[in-house]
């Protein structure tokens, strides 16, 4: 199931491509080389292109390893390669850039079962020509460096910045194998991986150089070409339209020629990505390439009506039924009610109920008799959709794995996220929602605030509910934080923000969204305006007593109060923040937000304080600590440079031309 949903998401980027291709045998090792074979998965559509067009696959090293100075050659590949949906290729890795890791220590991780890149199809179809190049930059579709050249036929190419990337410390064998092998691995090579400015690049012979450049694309990849004599790139050779939106995209480039190389050019293709052929609601998701379609709202409600009015409830005091849905062949469908508490009615007072939950020891006074746990009495050799009234708690949980694990259980559907605290969940709720997904579970809410089924997708690791036909944007679109007061604002301001918003779009497209913290204020102002102008709106909602929750949402996160300083990380998917005039919760997002920069959890982007109120006064104390800090040595110096203060939307576009340095 979990190979069936990576497929997808891989033909969702638009790039038909390969599954990870994993090494099966070492065959030799050479001074300062490894050779080994691989093994690639490979969808229906690949292997025709292999077969008939193999000019046209290209190998991707995996990111994390070019990053890493190591470059692997791929053998060409042909029919010939292929046997039962595998293609079997030989490859060599050899580490090319000095200060990386050497070879005595590379060979520990290029064993069997190491993922080393992907194939993947370029058609040759889908290049842009010069005219759509620039039409596309001239619609936002793409961003490129400001230093790109546009050829007449449609090659670009490409002039990184002036920085070089070095290692702050060697990495021992216990950090590569977290960086290689772990899902986060790239990131945490991020914090030890520092820029360097430099006057002019310059790459010795046989020598090989890991810069960056900023670059933003939507709904194209790029295929970075090797062997061009200003500069050879390694074979991580496509940035494709999901991964490739930032600052600090990185460019592995190899000197291999007797010269020396000042200030290399990589030359580069940009293709329009395929179309994915999925209808709105059905992206990747395990059940619907099974052609199972989820419940309808209205079949929903329905369910719900018949959960909060169980018959011969034996539980006093809490009612947490649940409803197994069977799937009949002539696609109607069969509901089984079950509800919590003993056979017989409970005596347990009421009070001590209340104060027993949470403790599900032995020594409980409610005997914690959940529905979940009659259901393997009604499945038999059948698998459910399951519908719950409440998201499940940790007993819940545990009988829901057990059926999950022997594949009883295809899909999960809730109404309230919690009994005690309402539309929000704790932190045990957020670690189980990511349990269901590991086993390749669907998990739905019905949400009450947009009256929409909404489902559970994670993006750079962070778990969102997406509206199902919003599925595709929300994968796609590049993410502003809108951070503010729940006060309202003036008429001025409110014309601000309304500007605001439509400057980013011009400038960036309609590919872009915004989250909030969703409550009243600049908050729920932002959200509206989105929503209006036909971009994403979203919200990391936390529980508080002192807003409301807006309701114009397309994606959102619900945190208990308990997670205030974990919902911060969810903000985390955004690209660029915007702090908007607000009071104590503003001043605490903003240093959570410079204390990432400097710890390196995200880049270092232009931080935007834009006073909607007055004429910039608002923030000038907070600059004003912040150089002080700077003088004392209690913070970086480059932290001044990404502050700027200012209440005109213009200079806010201004500044992202200029500071990242887009064509």
């Amino acid at each position: 199931m979990l190979k069936i949903t990576s497929e997808i998401k891989n033909r969702f980027r638009g790039i038909i491509q390969s599954g990870d291709g994993y090494i099966t045998k070492v065959m030799e090792y050479r001074e300062n080389h490894i050779v080994f074979q691989a093994a690639f998965t490979l969808p229906d559509i690949l292997t025709d292109k292999i077969s008939n067009a193999p000019n046209h696959i290209v190998f991707s090293e995996r990111s994390r390893i070019a990053r890493l100075g190591i470059q692997i050659k791929c053998e060409k590949p042909t029919a010939a390669h292929i046997s039962d949906k595998l293609i079997l290729l030989t490859l060599t890795a050899t580490p090319v850039i000095s200060g990386y890791p050497d070879f005595e220590i590379l060979k520990f991780f290029f064993t069997t079962g190491f993922p080393v890149g992907r194939l993947a199809y370029c058609d040759p179809d889908a290049i842009l020509t010069s005219e759509e190049v620039l039409k596309a930059i001239s619609k936002a579709e793409i961003k490129l460096p400001e230093s790109t050249s546009v050829a007449t036929d449609g090659s670009i190419l490409i002039s990184p910045r002036k920085v070089v990337c070095n290692l702050t410390q060697p990495l021992d064998k216990a950090l590569l194998e977290r960086i290689l092998l772990s899902e986060n691995g790239r990131e945490l090579l991020g914090q030890f991986q520092k820029q360097k400015q430099v006057q002019a690049l310059i790459i010795p012979p046989k020598e090989g150089v890991i810069t960056t450049c900023s670059m933003y694309l939507n709904n194209h990849y790029i295929l970075l070409q090797s062997g061009f004599e200003l500069g050879r790139h390694l074979s991580a050779t496509i940035l494709d339209p999901i991964k490739t939106r930032g600052i600090n995209i990185y460019l592995e480039i190899y000197n291999g020629s007797n010269h020396v190389i000042v200030n290399p050019m990589i030359f580069a293709k940009i293709y329009r990505a395929a179309a994915t052929s999925y209808m709105p609601g059905q992206y990747f998701q395990a059940d619907h390439i099974k052609g199972i379609k989820h419940l309808s709202y209205d079949q929903l409600e329905n369910i719900k009506t018949e959960l909060d009015n169980p018959k011969n409830l034996t539980c006093g005091t809490f009612n947490k039924s649940i409803c197994a849905v069977f799937h009949k062949p002539d696609n109607s469908l069969k509901t089984k009610i079950l509800i919590n508490g003993p056979e017989k009615i409970c005596k347990i007072p009421k009070n001590i109920c209340f104060s027993s939950q949470g403790d599900f020891s032995i020594k409980s006074a409610c005997p914690n008799i959940y529905a979940t746990s009659k259901l393997k009495n009604i499945i038999g050799d059948k698998q459910i959709t399951l519908v719950l009234k409440y998201f499940p708690n940790l007993i819940e949980h545990k009988d829901l794995l057990d059926l999950i694990s022997k594949e009883k259980i295809k899909s999960i559907y809730f109404f309230t996220p919690s009994y005690r605290h309402g539309n929000f969940l704790s932190q045990h709720d957020h670690n189980h929602l990511h349990d269901y997904q590991a086993f390749g579970v669907d998990v739905y809410w019905v949400c009450p605030l947009n009256n929409s089924t909404m489902i559970y997708t994670t993006r750079d690791g962070k778990g969102y509910f997406v509206n199902c036909d919003k599925m595709s944007a929300f994968h796609k679109s590049m993410f502003f934080a809108f951070y503010g007061s729940n006060k309202k604002l003036s008429e001025k301001g409110i014309s601000r923000i309304g500007m605001l918003m439509d400057l980013l779009i011009e400038f960036w497209g309609k590919n872009i969204g915004i989250v909030t913290g969703g409550g009243s204020g600049v908050m729920e102002l932002a959200n509206s305006f989105a929503q209006k102008r036909g971009i994403l709106s979203g919200a990391n909602f936390l529980e508080i007593t002192d807003q409301s929750m807006t309701t114009e949402v397309d994606f959102c996160q619900v945190f208990q109060a308990t997670c205030r300083h974990s919902r911060q990380k969810w903000f985390e998917v955004t690209s660029f923040p915007i702090f908007n005039i607000g009071g104590i919760g503003t001043l605490e997002e903003l240093g959570i937000t410079l204390c990432n920069m400097k710890l390196s959890v995200i880049d270092p982007v232009p931080v935007i304080l834009f006073d909607t109120e007055k004429n910039g006064d608002f923030w000038k104390s907070i600059k004003n600590q912040i150089i002080e800090m700077i003088l004392s040595g209690r913070a970086p110096e480059w932290i001044k440079d990404n502050i700027f203060i200012t209440n005109d939307p213009k200079e806010i576009i201004n500044i992202y031309k200029k500071h990242l340095h887009l064509f």
